[in-house]
């Protein structure tokens, strides 16, 4: 698995929260909690197939608190067809893609963390609710650049897109997304979707027999 693959899990997990006032910095809210989550991967505990949903499970728990899933499933869907769906729709697919790529990355990062280590460069402020932290992820001699961005929501500043090496992580779901909607339904989406996240379950399953 090579180091781009493995950066895209570790965006996910590596970053945990903490409960924030207006005054506090993006970058500070992604550096205290790296060392917990280092610690959940390299705990002996969980190291057993069998512990391995725990594992998941721990990491879901700090990633639900950081990254804003709801926007992050709103942006891979372009505005004008995201005004189709349905309030219904909308919850319904932000539920089911935000399974499906916590799943998909969850799995990859589990088995494929090998001691990266992530490097804070700088931030950059757009406005007093939007901004960009730098960062690069190192794995032996190999650098990653990973940023992130972030927006102030309710007092807390959260994630709501990545780029590994400039490429968006919304953008990439969104392209693979209208393709699909070009001659499919929304509906349709959702149930494979939905297909998708029952597959890793088994696979999941399996796994930890």
């Amino acid at each position: 698995m090579n180091i781009k693959t493995i950066s895209w899990a570790l965006i996910l997990i590596v970053f945990g929260t903490i409960r924030l006032a207006h005054a506090a910095q993006p970058m500070d809210v992604l550096k205290g909690p790296v060392d917990q989550i280092v610690k959940i991967l390299k705990d002996p505990r969980y190291h057993a197939a069998s512990k391995k949903a725990l594992q998941r499970e721990k990491m879901w728990g700090i990633a639900r608190q950081i990254f804003d899933f709801k926007a992050i499933a709103r942006g891979t869907i372009s505005r004008y067809r995201w005004s189709e769906f349905t309030p219904k729709q909308q919850e319904e697919f932000t539920n089911v893609f935000t399974e499906f790529i916590g799943n998909l990355y969850f799995k990859k990062i589990q088995s494929a963390y090998h001691n990266e280590k992530v490097v804070f460069l700088k931030q950059e402020m757009f406005t007093k609710s939007k901004a960009r932290v730098m960062t690069k992820i190192i794995r032996d001699s190999v650098e990653t650049p990973v940023d992130y961005s972030m927006w102030l929501q309710d007092g807390h500043w959260k994630i709501f897109n990545v780029y590994v090496e400039g490429v968006s992580l919304l953008g990439n779901y969104r392209d693979q997304f209208e393709r699909f909607l070009a001659n499919s339904s929304i509906d349709d989406l959702v149930s494979v979707l939905k297909k998708k996240v029952e597959q890793q379950k088994k696979e999941k399953g399996v796994e930890e027999q």
